[in-house]
């Protein structure tokens, strides 16, 4: 399937698509290195990568403090990046992975990161892709795997105008639409929420405390942490603190992103106790709702979604940002009834060589595609099974 025109407006409708600020003026597509650097190597960068990520497209996931921390949670083998230098200027960094014995490479995501922008820098859309292409071509790489970009956005714009030119094929993976927030107009708390606040108000003092705004980023941690654990993700064994490594990667991303003022925790509180929490993280004008989670003793107050608006009024103070990412599933049942805008986030799969798609690339596509929906297709089921259980037991 082709891939579509930018973002559509919805006007009057209730929930509403939205898109990225438009493309800078292209550089020359002249004069850019390419090279690749196994991920042990990233901290060489120094500050260069901070540099790139301030002038980039924003994805805070390749954010140096982010980005490192993460390699410690991911165990499979052969990540490393694309570095890309324009007179001795980084311009672009890609990390990811060869597979299906080198015939593709994927862009790097993982559970913690669902957002596969690479870096490149404003304006050096052009010469970035194609150096990319260039290089991957040369390695024998015949697919880009390019997961999780969502459409309208200045890189899905270049991608698709680049691919155009150049007659490289672009097949869509999978698109799922998720909840956002334009910071400009953020929604109001309902009627609903207002009286849900009124009697959790009657249990005992409550309070809106953030990171933002002088909450101690150390205790905060150690509150979101202790949250999340006592939760569902506890009892399945995937909340943070559950893992050694879990913790120390959140802790580190959190504290490294926080110093540069690029994350904030904040808490819902009654009597002084923690009963709802949630992680934003930020980079240039959009932002990212990480991680949330609440105290299920008082689910019937909603306190994920008084938490969640306490966010929405921080992050509408924030004049830089202007867009934010919910992360969640596609009609997930907190946030899609707080933040009305929606973010349509597309994977993708692109032909490394110009003109007709080659053997390698057709197979890539056809194992590529067979292992997603054999995961969907195991998801649905387990999904299934859970429904039966619980109509039985109950």
């Amino acid at each position: 399937m082709a891939v579509d025109a930018p973002i559509r407006s919805h006007g009057q409708d209730a929930t509403r698509m939205v898109g990225s600020p438009p493309l800078q003026p292209a550089m020359a597509d002249t004069g850019i290195t390419t090279r690749w650097m196994p991920a042990e190597q990233w901290p060489s960068l120094g500050e260069a990568w901070s540099t790139l990520a301030g002038i980039a497209h924003p994805n805070v996931f390749l954010s140096p403090a982010f980005a490192l921390a993460a390699r410690g949670i991911d165990a499979s083998p052969g990540l490393g990046a694309l570095v890309l230098e324009e007179a001795g200027r980084l311009v672009g960094l890609a990390p990811g992975r060869f597979r299906l014995g080198g015939s593709v490479f994927a862009f790097w995501t993982h559970p913690y990161a669902p957002y596969g922008g690479p870096l490149v820098a404003r304006g050096a859309e052009k010469p970035v892709l194609a150096a990319i292409l260039r290089h991957l071509e040369g390695q024998g790489v015949a697919a880009l795997d390019w997961p999780m970009l969502d459409e309208g956005s200045p890189l899905a714009s270049a991608l698709t105008i680049f691919a155009a030119q150049s007659a490289r094929r672009i097949d869509i993976l999978e698109t799922h639409r998720r909840a956002a927030l334009v910071t400009a107009d953020p929604p109001g708390a309902g009627k609903e929420m207002r009286r849900l606040g009124r009697r959790l108000a009657e249990q005992g003092a409550v309070a809106d405390v953030t990171t933002a705004e002088g909450l101690g980023l150390d205790a905060a941690v150690e509150t979101f942490l202790a949250l999340e654990a006592e939760g569902w993700k506890g009892r399945k064994g995937t909340a943070l603190k559950v893992s050694a490594d879990s913790r120390r990667f959140f802790t580190e991303a959190v504290h490294g992103l926080a110093a540069t003022g690029q994350a904030r925790i904040d808490l819902l509180l009654l009597d002084g106790a923690a009963i709802a929490g949630g992680v934003v993280l930020s980079a240039g004008e959009r932002a990212w709702y990480w991680k949330t989670a609440y105290a299920e003793a008082f689910a019937r107050f909603s306190p994920g979604v008084m938490v969640t608006q306490a966010i929405t009024r921080g992050l509408s103070a924030v004049p830089a940002i202007r867009l934010a990412d919910s992360c969640a599933i596609s009609g997930h049942p907190m946030i899609d009834r707080v933040w009305r805008d929606r973010l349509d986030i597309t994977s993708r799969l692109i032909a490394v060589a110009p003109g007709r798609a080659g053997l390698r690339y057709r197979l890539a596509l056809a194992a590529i595609s067979g292992r997603r929906a054999a995961r969907t297709g195991v998801k649905t089921l387990i999904a299934r099974l859970r429904r039966v259980r619980a109509k039985a037991a109950g």
